[in-house]
């Protein structure tokens, strides 16, 4: 059902059919699946489909950590690397360490707004990284 309604909340994302596995107080985990939309011309998992993926659970993370901040969340910067090609689903999970976040909510208490590098990995069905990601997300606290 959540990942029904992130995928009303972004549409973008909606033919990858990405699912949220694993939303907790510090991890995101997201399930990218093996699908003809998500594959490239040579029958393997399209690059962007992983960044897609990435990204997903990266924002997501963040936005959980953040609960009742009122905050707003845009990608400003990705960086990413494939050490190896994707044959199967894969799993994005992004982790956000508690130090990092309370330097997150300590910039956004003194200036509302930041930007802020989190950290995910894609790793195949066998447990292998297939992608790493960097991403910058610039964050901007809300009026209430």
């Amino acid at each position: 059902m959540f990942s029904r309604l992130m995928q009303e909340v972004v549409p973008f994302n909606r033919p990858h059919r990405i699912r949220v596995v694993d939303l907790s107080a510090d991890q995101c985990k997201v399930l990218l699946p093996w699908r003809r939309r998500n594959l490239n011309h040579v029958g393997t998992m399209h690059a962007c489909a992983l960044a897609t993926a990435a990204e997903y659970a990266s924002g997501l993370c963040l936005l959980n950590a953040m609960e009742h901040q009122g905050v707003r969340l845009v990608m400003a910067n990705l960086n990413i690397t494939y050490p190896r090609r994707a044959q199967s689903a894969c799993t994005a999970v992004a982790k956000l360490d508690s130090r990092h976040l309370e330097d997150i909510l300590a910039q956004l208490d003194k200036e509302g707004r930041g930007a802020f590098v989190l950290k995910a990995q894609v790793k195949n069905a066998d447990n292998e990284v297939v992608a790493s990601a960097e991403i910058t997300w610039h964050l901007k606290r809300l009026s209430a």
